[in-house]
């Protein structure tokens, strides 16, 4: 009897280690005593096309009225993209030999120094082609105050 005892207890015992071990894999579905997978990898994300580069600039060209940079109150230092239009205007080799009339405004309305601000403005533009190698003697410099213009133009003569 003694016998018939042991092993009903040790049968409990074992269902118990059983249901439990059932209850410890909870609703992943698993048996007890397996290793536990590791839930696939999600997908990774496609990655996105490249976007089409870019259109590239249009070379900038020279304005109809010749002006090639405007200013803001009595600034004389040529902006970024005044010497992007004097270098495109210097790209074309006939400008080399081409005489140039550059003009300075300034409005001596507001400035009282208008004729030094309109002069400097032209003698910075004539100081960027002759470093881009058109000859001095082809260039005559200009100004005026008597306009209500804050600019620098450029015009073939």
């Amino acid at each position: 009897m003694r016998s018939m005892r042991s092993y009903s207890a040790l049968l409990s015992l074992l269902c118990s280690a059983a249901v439990l071990g059932g209850c410890a894999a909870g609703a992943s579905g698993q048996a007890p005593g397996t290793a536990a997978e590791a839930p696939p990898p999600a997908a990774a994300p496609a990655a996105e096309p490249a976007p089409a580069p870019a259109p590239a600039p249009a070379a900038p060209r020279m304005p109809e009225d010749g002006t090639v940079a405007e200013f803001s109150g009595t600034d004389t230092a040529l902006p970024a993209d005044a010497v992007a239009l004097l270098d495109a205007m210097v790209a074309d080799k006939s400008a080399a030999s081409q005489r140039w009339e550059i003009k300075g405004y300034s409005d001596r309305k507001t400035a009282k120094n208008a004729r030094e601000i309109a002069l400097a403005r032209a003698l910075a533009v004539r100081k960027e082609l002759v470093a881009r190698g058109i000859p001095a003697q082809n260039l005559r410099v200009m100004y005026s105050t008597s306009v209500a213009r804050e600019a620098v133009t450029v015009l073939p003569r």
